[in-house]
């Protein structure tokens, strides 16, 4: 495993990128995703940028967005070296990790405790709140002079996985880093207005219809919500703006772990997870094909329908509690 100083200097032994993040990408993912793109441009590399599905409309205010080309036009000819960011698995990155030649050298930057050290060169740090704050040791170690635009991708990436430095996950390592960020051209209200108070009436509706799936179980320590693909259709919405719903069961009082189910394009369900107290879901989701953190994490499951994917995830999670067969 290579520390951020060693993955700078494996960095600048290139000249060709293709960067990479995740399916339904959330704002860890796009800031670090253009925090590093933006950094390495400014050392002279050639550096392409894509994620699954693109930049979802929330995010598009963050710099760099509009060079973010989508899966398709990708040739991996063109590029000496892949870099994953905030992906767990290979997997992750579907789309793009099925073009990719035999033995073209991948970088893994990560946060995530259940990554599976895919890598050619692996920087896996879990100790850290976002892979934003990974991103900007790696520049700073580059020597790269971290402007406003690479301050706000940064500061976006490492704000929204802390919720805004909620969550238990910031430090003040998190603090310090969003601080410099802040000095360097950052603006936390601005930023805190695009991502969470510039949504569509379409998407605001979206959730209206969410929330009313809204439900308890038994125990009262499980939430869920439901979200079908045919009105995703209706309102011309794609999966990733709905990315955050699952927040809103976490916030139901008592409960421990929050799940929305949602039917994907591709005939898959995709299952957001989120926990208070104890519950790992991260290893709950690592059981299920999928990763993330202790407290937010995911999978995509073959399942013929939403019904089916919660008798299968909710045997898993009851299992945990030790509520198997109640």
């Amino acid at each position: 495993m290579e520390s951020h100083q060693e993955i700078a200097g494996i960095l600048l032994r290139y000249h060709r990128f293709l960067i990479v993040t995740h399916v339904m990408p959330d704002g860890d993912a796009v800031g670090s995703m253009l925090g590093l793109g933006l950094g390495l441009q400014k050392k002279g590399r050639q550096v392409t940028m894509t994620c699954p599905g693109g930049v979802p409309d929330n995010l598009r205010f963050i710099p760099g967005s509009d060079q973010v080309v989508l899966a398709d036009e990708i040739q991996s000819y063109e590029y000496d070296m892949v870099v994953t960011l905030d992906s767990s698995d290979l997997g992750r990155i579907e789309g793009v990790y099925e073009k990719l030649p035999p033995g073209i050298p991948i970088m893994n930057i990560d946060h995530h405790s259940t990554n599976k050290g895919y890598g050619t060169y692996n920087y896996v740090d879990s100790s850290s709140a976002a892979t934003g704050e990974q991103v900007y040791k790696i520049l700073i170690s580059m020597n790269v002079r971290v402007d406003p635009s690479i301050a706000i991708c940064l500061f976006t990436a490492i704000a929204t996985d802390t919720g805004f430095f909620r969550f238990s996950n910031t430090t003040p390592t998190t603090l310090r880093i969003a601080a410099r960020l802040v000095e360097r051209g950052a603006e936390p209200s601005g930023i805190s207005e695009q991502v969470y108070e510039a949504r569509s009436l379409e998407n605001l509706k979206m959730l209206g219809r969410v929330l009313d799936t809204l439900q308890v179980d038994k125990t009262g320590k499980i939430a869920w919500m439901e979200v079908y693909g045919d009105w995703m259709s209706e309102l011309s919405l794609d999966e990733g703006q709905t990315e955050g719903f699952v927040n809103y069961a976490r916030m139901v009082k008592g409960v421990e772990v929050a799940l929305i189910f949602r039917e994907s394009a591709d005939g898959k369900i995709r299952v957001g997870m989120r926990s208070k107290g104890e519950f790992d879901v991260g290893a709950l989701a690592e059981t299920l094909g999928g990763g993330g953190h202790t407290r937010a994490a995911g999978c995509s499951l073959d399942s013929q329908s939403i019904s089916e994917a919660k008798e299968l995830v909710f045997g898993k999670v009851y299992e945990r509690m030790g509520l198997a067969g109640d």
